[in-house]
C-alpha cells in the first residue's frame, strides 16, 4: 500500500546518502541512479574523464610553477654573481 511506497522511498533516500558519503570519502562525486543504466555508465565515465583531466591540469600547473620558480632563482643567482663578491671568511682583512 501507501506505507510500502513511503518505506521504499525512505530506504532509497538512505541508500543514496550512504553512497554519497562513501563516494565523498573516496573523493569522488556521486549522483543517484537516473534509472537508466546506460546513462549512469556514461555519466560515470564522463566524470572520471573530467577528473583525470583536472589532475593532468593540476600537474601541468605545478610544472609551470616549478619552471617559473627555477627561472626566478636562476635570475637571482646570475644577478648575485654579477655583483662584486661580498667578503667571505677566507678573504676578510685580518685585524
Amino acid at each position: 500500500g501507501q506505507n510500502g511506497g513511503r518505506w521504499a522511498g525512505k530506504m532509497e533516500k538512505m541508500q543514496w546518502k550512504m553512497e554519497r558519503m562513501r563516494s565523498n570519502m573516496e573523493g569522488r562525486y556521486y549522483a543517484p541512479s537516473s534509472g537508466n543504466r546506460a546513462f549512469d555508465e556514461y555519466r560515470t565515465e564522463t566524470l572520471k574523464r573530467l577528473e583525470d583531466e583536472q589532475n593532468e591540469f593540476k600537474d601541468f600547473l605545478e610544472r609551470l610553477r616549478h619552471a617559473k620558480d627555477k627561472s626566478e632563482f636562476d635570475q637571482f643567482m646570475a644577478d648575485r654573481r654579477g655583483r662584486t663578491n661580498p667578503p667571505t671568511v677566507d678573504n676578510q682583512p685580518q685585524g
